[in-house]
């Protein structure tokens, strides 16, 4: 194969159209590589080089395979085959990304030269750690998008209620979780209540709990609607309800954040009292015997912010007692007027 022929396949005609399309296939390759962020540059080089060797396989093939003596047009038919073209493009592609290499010194030409051009301030690097950690924030903020569990409607009403401050938003999330799913969770049935407030009467509030529970079966929401009734004979009626669907819930037997159950009667006799104290103090020892067999704060979406009620009420039953020893003692002085 005669010298000329080979510089023929290196430098056609054409050979300027061949290094500008060279020269833009390995800008592109560094570019690309300064946005990947790819940790070494040189990495780019070898595939370029590995398929420029390939690619001259192919090319010197057809080449060599033209007997001595032929005619011109059948070697220039022969190196200007689609093969030979795309090694063309290969060659100068891997040529111009040496050159890129050389100029960026250990990184991609692109950062270098930007940098030197006061183009980039900072590494890409940083710039990710500080995508991250700012992703990282905000994540427990996001809304989802398009809810669908239970869950899901719960995140976007609290994040509403209380990152967004969004009340009118909050009260709609919240309502379609419970027309959707029960979720028969406690810090669920407290945000329909506080987010239901500002847009619903109080007492027709309160019914609409009421029918949610019944309707759905879901206990945690009659435990709410019981904790802000009018009278402890309504609010024991909806806790044996609730009871009836979740005997499990600790609530359901006697809720410790219903402060007319251990307060006094209005107006009540001593022996009304006495009832009322023995009935407290019955309730917080059944609700420490159910919270014994279930996590209280696993009927809440978010258990990290539920309070430690088995201890609150194992701190007040000392006192439930005292209060049923002097009612009792009251009971008993009178009785012996």
């Amino acid at each position: 194969m005669k010298l000329g022929t080979i510089w023929r396949v290196v430098w056609p005609e054409r050979g300027p159209l061949f290094a500008v399309v060279g020269g833009i296939v390995s800008l592109l390759g560094d570019f690309a590589s300064f946005l990947g962020n790819i940790a070494s540059p040189q990495l780019l080089l070898w595939p370029a080089v590995g398929l420029a060797g390939l690619l001259a396989w192919f090319c010197l093939g057809r080449v060599t395979a033209v007997p001595a003596g032929a005619e011109p047009a059948v070697e220039t038919a022969a190196v200007q085959c689609r093969e030979c073209d795309a090694f063309r493009v290969m060659l100068f592609a891997s040529a111009g990304v040496v050159l890129l290499l050389l100029a960026g010194q250990g990184t991609t030409a692109t950062e270098r030269i930007g940098a030197q051009l006061g183009l980039i301030q900072q590494d890409v690097a940083a710039i990710r750690d500080d995508t991250t950690a700012i992703r990282d924030v905000t994540a427990s903020s996001e809304l989802v998008r398009n809810p669908r569990s239970a869950e899901d409607f719960f995140r976007n009403a609290w994040i509403h209620n209380m990152v967004r401050r969004d009340a009118q938003s909050a009260w709609t999330s919240i309502q379609g979780l419970y027309e959707r799913h029960t979720p028969n969770k406690l810090d669920a049935a407290e945000l329909y209540f506080n987010a239901g407030r500002a847009f619903v009467a109080r007492e027709q509030l309160l019914n609409q709990m009421i029918a949610i529970g019944r309707q759905r079966r879901d206990a945690s929401m009659l435990v709410m609607a019981a904790r802000n009734v009018d009278t402890n004979e309504q609010a024991y009626t909806l806790l044996d309800e609730a009871r009836a669907i979740d005997p499990e819930l600790p609530f359901t037997h006697w809720d410790p954040f219903r402060t007319q159950f251990v307060g006094l009667v209005p107006g009540g006799t001593p022996e009304q009292q006495l009832e009322q104290s023995r009935r407290s103090l019955a309730g917080a020892e059944t609700f420490l015997e159910v919270a014994g067999r279930k996590p209280v704060a696993s009927y809440h979406y978010q258990p990290q912010h539920a309070p430690d009620m088995e201890s609150f009420v194992r701190s007040q039953i000392d006192t439930y007692r005292g209060t049923v020893r002097n009612w009792e003692q009251v009971v008993q002085g009178r009785g012996r007027l």
